[in-house]
């Protein structure tokens, strides 16, 4: 699989972002922060994979 560059930062900021403005919109549901949350936690992981896979290709 061909390695893209991923602002994973970007991302996790207007994740973060818009799971404040969520929260703040009492007409959505719990459900919409819950999904949030989970791509929150799932991009966190992406992030993990991807730093160990670089430092496995530089000999870390």
């Amino acid at each position: 699989m061909k390695h893209s560059n991923i602002d994973f930062n970007k991302i996790s900021q207007v994740l973060s972002n818009t799971i404040e403005a969520v929260k703040e919109d009492q007409n959505l549901s719990s459900v919409a922060i819950e999904q949030l949350q989970t791509a929150q936690n799932e991009l966190q992981q992406a992030m993990t994979f991807s730093i160990s896979s670089v430092h496995k290709k530089i000999g870390y």
